[in-house]
């Protein structure tokens, strides 16, 4: 899995569902900031506006770091497999209950949209909401 991390906290995980047909991506990965149209699906059916008075609307970042190693799809690079990599031991396979405790309230107090769970949108939700 791919964790996100914002000063210690856990706010997005990305799991490799590869059984699933929703896999890593096979290229090279990169950071972007975006900002949403306020459109409806995006903000609680359009109950929660947009309020641009507060911008310009800027993003800094400090200490950035990433760290991973290239494994071509085709033809995958097995010493990414192994413990030589920090985030291959055992202590990274799952969040601790600090961090899962963390990450649910991040989600509970800040993710007004799900895509897994908008059946407008997704009648058939798509590969990677199936568990």
């Amino acid at each position: 899995m791919v964790l996100f991390f914002v000063d210690d906290t856990p706010i997005r995980i990305y799991k490799n569902n590869i059984n699933k047909g929703v896999g890593y991506p096979n290229n090279t990965m990169q950071v972007k900031v975006s900002l949403w149209d306020g459109s409806s699906w995006a903000t609680d059916g359009g109950q929660t506006k947009a309020n641009w008075t507060n911008g310009p609307i800027e993003a800094h970042f400090q200490d950035f770091k990433i760290d991973g190693c290239l494994s071509p799809i085709n033809n995958p690079n097995k010493d990414c497999f192994g413990q030589d990599y920090w985030w291959n031991t055992k202590t990274y396979w799952q969040l601790d209950t600090k961090q899962q405790k963390a990450y649910d309230e991040v989600r509970k107090k800040y993710m007004n949209y799900d895509y897994c769970n908008d059946k407008g949108r997704y009648p058939t939700p798509p590969h990677e909401c199936t568990r």
